[in-house]
Formats: structure tokens, sequence, C-alpha cells
């Protein structure tokens, strides 16, 4: 890969995949200057978490994912879109029409059955103006989120089922815009009905999945930033790259997490590094989050007046760069204050957690 980006003439592996991503060096150091600022917050939800798992100082990698409490809720199918309609009506008709019309034409696979794939994925199909969702809907407030994800991802290309085929396809860092942005509205509406018991939950599961795709995700930049580096020089075993690993966790995490239970194969646990053709496939997930709270913050103050900006901003995905984007918005990509607002969103999910389990 170095070899071939030479050959390309890109400045580096990075440098490709910011081209590809239509995201400026400013906007990428602007967002992991934001991070490594908000760092020490999620370490104190981290020390937090430890101490409600009976642990003695921080928390233990393998103890990342365990639940606190159980979040009892749950829906049947017509239930769970009847929530998620409600809540999107309370931003704009259109996209509660949209879903709407979704449901009642039967574009959602939603039952597991023996011999479907798991998990859950959107498939915006411009020729036909349509979508398609598969879910494997169980009942729970999980899945009821993952719906409204699922749906965000759809009317994003409902948005743009107008523009040509070859203005129709958006990079990866804003691949996450619209399902953020509708997940955030179902979470938020939720947890204003919810007991203290299945708020607790809803906001652990809730922080726990920011701390991956901020945190982890950081330490995932700098494992990978560290590799090219040295691979420049040589060709490393799998003890330096295990040494790398625990290196660039020690640097995210801190305290957060206790130092003797890292875990030093997630290099090998996760596939997102063996795809050649997506080098640094990491901080686009982390810009995807901050970048949809960062527009919701937005919504908030402004109100209805944002809808249609929103709208056009979806629209033009296909088209302009992240920079010009964002601007549609009012919001200058490479200003770091605007990552510290979203992430602002985050640290106040973790105070209202530290709190009620106080």
């Amino acid at each position: 890969m170095l070899t071939l980006n030479e050959l390309k003439g890109y400045e580096g592996v990075l440098s490709e995949t910011l081209i590809k991503s239509r995201m400026s060096e400013k906007t990428l150091e602007a967002m992991l200057k934001a991070i490594e600022k908000t760092l020490p917050e999620f370490r104190r939800y981290l020390k937090h978490k430890a101490k409600l798992l009976g642990h003695e100082s921080s928390l233990p990698f393998y103890d990342m994912f365990a639940p606190i409490n159980t979040n009892t809720l749950t829906y049947t199918y017509n239930e769970a879109s009847d929530f998620v309609v409600k809540q999107f009506r309370t931003f704009s008709d259109e996209l509660a029409d949209f879903t709407t019309h979704a449901i009642r034409h039967n574009w959602i696979d939603v039952e597991p059955r023996s011999g479907k794939r798991g998990g859950a994925f959107c498939s915006n199909l411009h020729p036909i103006k349509q979508s398609r969702v598969l879910l494997n809907f169980d009942g729970s407030f999980s899945n009821l989120t993952t719906l409204a994800h699922e749906l965000g991802h759809a009317y994003h290309g409902h948005c743009l089922k107008d523009e040509t085929i070859l203005n129709a396809r958006y990079p990866m860092p804003i691949a996450e815009t619209a399902s953020i942005f509708c997940e955030t509205i179902v979470v938020n509406a939720a947890l204003k009905e919810a007991d203290k018991e299945n708020a607790i939950a809803i906001l652990e599961a809730s922080i726990s999945d920011a701390t991956q795709v901020i945190v982890d995700i950081y330490s995932r930049y700098l494992f990978e930033t560290s590799l090219f580096k040295a691979r420049e020089k040589q060709v490393l075993d799998s003890k330096q790259l295990q040494e790398l690993m625990l290196k660039a966790q020690r640097e995210a995490y801190g305290d957060g997490l206790d130092q003797t239970q890292l875990h030093p194969y997630m290099w090998l646990n996760k596939p997102h590094y063996y795809s050649a053709g997506l080098n640094f496939y990491n901080f686009p997930y982390a810009f995807g989050l901050l970048f949809s709270k960062g527009l919701y913050a937005q919504y908030l103050k402004e109100g209805e007046s944002f809808v249609p900006k929103y709208n056009e901003l979806l629209k033009a995905t296909g088209k302009h760069n992240i920079k010009d984007v964002a601007a549609m918005a009012q919001v200058d990509s490479e200003d770091v204050s605007f990552y510290e607002a979203s992430l602002q969103l985050v640290v106040e999910d973790i105070q209202k957690f530290i709190e009620l389990t106080s």
C-alpha cells in the first residue's frame, strides 16, 4: 500500500483516505483536537462504571460492554413503528410521511428467520427511487433504535432520489448523518418517557456506543498511524503489532481502563484493518457521530427553520465536499468548537448517568 500510494502520487496513506472522503486535513485535525480534549470525560465514565461493577480502580477491557441495567422496554413491530413515526413527526412531516410510506409498502424485511443473515442494513436503490431495509426485529429497545437508524439511511436516499446517479453517492464520513440524527430523535424521546432503571440502561448503552466510536476509534487511528510509519522501515511481527496496539489504547483510554487488562489483539479482532482499499477505516465513524450530533444541536437551537436546510444538506452530500456540505447548515467543519459542542451532548449524558447511578 505504501508503494502504491507513492506510485500514484499521494503524500501518504492518510492523504488518499482524506481525498476519497472529500475531507480536508484541517477538518480531521479539528475533530481530533476536540476528541483529545474530551477524553478525560470518557475516562470518568469508565472509572465510574468500574466502581458500579465492583472493580477497585479502572475498568478492565473485558467489562467494557458489561450491562449496568437491563432495559425492560419491549415492543411489537407495530408499536415500534408507531413510536418511530410519532417521534419523527416532531421533526418534520416529510420524514414521518416517508417512514409511513416505507412501512406500508413493505420496504422492510422485519423478522429474523432461519437462513437469514443477522444485523441490519439499508440499501438505497436510486434507479427506482426506493430503499430496502433488512432488520432482525426481536422487540427490544435496541431494535427500535435500529429501526430508526436504518430508516434514517432510507430518508437520506429519499432526499437524493431526484439527483443524477453520479451525484447520489456520498463519502463514508457523512454516510451516517441521517441515520444517527434519526436515532437521536428516538432515543431522546424514549429517555423522557422512561422510568429511572430504563433511563439508566438507555443512557449507558448510548454512552458505551459513543465510547467505542470516539475513544476506541481514536485508538485505532493512533495504531494505524504508527503502523504505517513503522512499516516504512520494516515488516512487523505479531509481538510488535501487539505493542503498537497497547500503546494506542493507553494513549486513548488513559486511566479509564485497567492498564494491565487491555486488548493487545484488537488489531486481529477487527476486520477493518485488513481491507487494503479502506485504510484508516476508523475516523469517518467518529466524524459521522459528531457531525450528526452537531446538526441535532443546531436543530435544537433553530427549531423548524432548520428542517429545510437539513433536507438540502442531505441532498448535496453526493456532489459536494464535506466543508461545503457543512456550510449549508452554517457549520464550519474546520472549527474545533463545532466538535466540542457535539461532544458536549455526550458529556451531558455521562453526567446524567453518573447522577442516576451514584
